[in-house]
This record gives structure tokens, sequence and C-alpha cells, in this order.
């Protein structure tokens, strides 16, 4: 809040630029006893403040009215979405606990609240802010601050996280970027710290990491490169489990993805990814053995088996329609979860989509034993209104 109050100050003669859109999600969630409907909201408003001479500010704050069976419940989630944060707002502003049962429920995030110093040999990036890092299209094995999953509808805005961020010039195309990232009440076990050098090699990006989040320690390496037209990448992350505290080597895993994607003509574009999950297990039934490793608990990782190919497209049927499909293909059990969306402009600003995730393979009767992974999805299926302003 003392952000807030300092931009407050430091704008009263300032321009500001305001911006920001509602999209509205109409939910429909195919399960096995029936199906479940769900309706939600997001309303982000976002000011930013021009850099004067040396500084330049941003906020972003949402409301987010859901309805749905015991709607409230879902506070104990968005919570444990948003761990690198010092402090927060109470998401749940309406009812007055997630424990009330209502099927009506309005959450609030303030989810940037940053202040960047533009110094004369380095940039410093202080407060709520996004942070993100890999070039792989699908999943990111060096991004483990505040990813999203495959099946998440609304990736537009990462979660906003608390850190001070540093990024000086190496050379005309290089970079150090390091940071500090604040878990609640700054506790040490829940913070991570990251150090970055980007590099221009022969025409290729090249990205060397190492970084300590919650007591384990990461080496991430990211290349990216056209060749003859085509965009490739490989990014790789080893995880050295709890290094920091009480050191588990049986716990390590390693996580790779490597990919191209390459624009056919100006209206089709296509990619294809393959991801490697060292933590996932090769047979359906040991799927969650690993639920009480380090990289489940923390959430770092989220896929249950180790080899998968993840192909899509994007093709412009008119001008004003866009068509695009997607897929996560698990190789190990044949399972896979697809994605058709299908997006068209209304107006200026104003857009509407359908689209699914559909989970496509073998179901099992004991759950905690299943036959494969994405035959545990529900399939999901939504319609939503986006207007930016």
């Amino acid at each position: 809040m003392l952000l807030l109050f300092c931009a407050s100050a430091y704008a009263e003669e300032k321009k500001i630029e305001a911006g920001g859109y509602i999209r509205s999600f109409l939910i429909i969630n195919s399960l096995e006893g029936g199906n479940s409907t769900e309706l939600l909201s997001r309303l982000r408003l976002r000011l930013f403040i021009p850099k004067e001479e040396l500084v330049s500010w941003e906020f972003a704050y949402e409301l987010m009215p859901a309805v749905m069976e015991n709607a409230a419940a879902l506070s104990a989630n968005a919570r444990s979405l948003r761990s690198y944060r010092v402090f927060d707002l109470d998401e749940l502003v309406y009812p007055d606990s997630a424990d009330a049962g209502s099927d009506l429920a309005l959450y609030q995030n303030l989810d940037r609240a940053s202040v960047t110093l533009a110094l004369d040999h380095f940039d410093v990036f202080i407060g709520r802010q996004a942070l993100a890092f890999g070039s792989a299209r699908v999943i990111n094995p060096t991004d483990i601050i505040a990813p999203f999953t495959y099946n998440t509808i609304a990736k537009e805005e990462l979660t906003g996280v608390d850190a001070i961020r540093i990024k000086t010039p190496l050379t005309d195309m290089g970079e150090l970027d390091m940071g500090v990232v604040s878990g609640h009440d700054f506790r040490i076990e829940e913070s991570a710290a990251f150090i970055r050098s980007r590099s221009y090699i022969e025409k290729t990006d090249v990205s060397v990491m190492a970084m300590v989040f919650k007591e384990n320690v990461l080496a991430g390496l990211d290349i990216a490169r056209a060749v003859k037209g085509a965009g490739v990448w490989l990014e790789a992350a080893q995880v050295f489990a709890n290094a920091a505290d009480s050191y588990r080597p049986d716990e390590n895993y390693f996580r790779l993805s490597a990919g191209a994607d390459y624009s056919f003509t100006e209206k089709l574009y296509g990619y294809i990814e393959y991801h490697y999950n060292g933590t996932g297990r090769g047979k359906s039934e040991d799927y969650f053995a690993a639920d009480k490793e380090t990289a489940s608990i923390e959430r770092a990782v989220y896929l249950l088996s180790r080899h998968y190919i993840a192909p899509g497209f994007s093709y412009q049927i008119t001008p004003l329609l866009l068509f695009s499909g997607n897929a996560l293909i698990n190789l190990n059990d044949g399972s896979a979860l697809i994605s058709p969306i299908l997006e068209y402009s209304i107006a200026q600003d104003i857009y509407a989509n359908l689209g699914a995730y559909i989970g496509s393979g073998d179901g099992s009767d004991n759950p905690l034993k299943p036959e494969s992974e994405f035959g545990l999805y529900p399939d999901i299926y939504y319609a939503a209104l986006n207007i930016y302003f």
C-alpha cells in the first residue's frame, strides 16, 4: 500500500495512462456425475505513470465475481497460486468466509504495484510485477515462480509476484538479470533468488540461469534461434531438491522442452514441442507415487508422466475469424488434452471466444490407480466475451 500512496503523490501533476479489460466466461465442466456450470468475470484496471526523468509506476487491480457451486471455497486455491507475495489483500470480498457455502462470491487481486528506476547503467524494478523465464511455447522448465498449467483458460496476465529485479546490459544484445522474489512475510524458506545471463552468440540467444526457490536449487539453460525461417528452441532445467537446506538427492529432477514453429503462409502458423518431465513416472499406475516429493508438494511440476509432445496451429479463416488447435499428448500412455479455440473480432477491442479442453484417454474405476493421465481430466467447454479499454 505504500507504493500506492507514493504513486498518488507522484502522479498529481503527471500524465496517467489508464486501461484494462472486462472478460466474462461461461464454463461447463463435463464430469462423470453430470455437468457443472460456472459464470466468471474479471474486471482488470491498470494505471501506468510514464517515466518522468528516472521513475515510472505501474498498478493493476482486479475484481472477479463468480457464480458456481460453493464459489466461496475458491479462495484457498487462489491463495496458493500467489505464494510469492510478502502480504496480500484478503482475496475474498464476499461472503465473509470461505466456509459460507455461498454460490456467489466476489474476489479481488492487487496484481501489480511496482516502480521502475531507469538509472545510468541498469534498471531496477521494485514491487509486485510479472516474472517469467524461458522461450518454450508450451511448457517452460525454467519458469517455476508463477507458471500457468496447460488447461488454464485465462492466460493473458501472469500472476504478479513481489520482487526486486535488476537488469543491466552486458553487450548490445546481452544482459545480466538478477533478483529476489519474496514469499509470505519475507520467509526465506518461501522465497526465491535468481541470476540470469543472456547473450547473443552466432545468431543464437543463449541464457544461463541459477536460481534458489523455496530452498531448492535450479540450474537452467535456454537457447533460441531462427533456422531457415523457422524458430527453434531448447529450454532445460536441473533441480536439486532442497539443496539449500536438507538436501534430498533422490528427489532431484530434470526437465527439458525443445521445439520449433513456422509461419507457412500469412494465414497459417504451426508449432511442435517435445517435453521431458524427469519427475514423472513411466507407468500410469505409478503416477501418484510422487505426490509426497518436492516437485509435487511445491507445485513446481503438475504433469504426471515423462514424455510429451505438444503440436498446435492457428489459421486465419477471415480477417475477423481465427481458429487454433492445440494438444498436449502423453507419449507414455497415449492420452491427450485437446484444445480447439475459435476467436471472432466483433468490433475494435471486442472479441468473442469459443473453446474447450477435452481429455482423451482410458478412464479408471480407481482414481488412485489411473489408466491414463488425461483420462482423469474433465472436459471443459467455455464461451468468453472480452472487452478492452
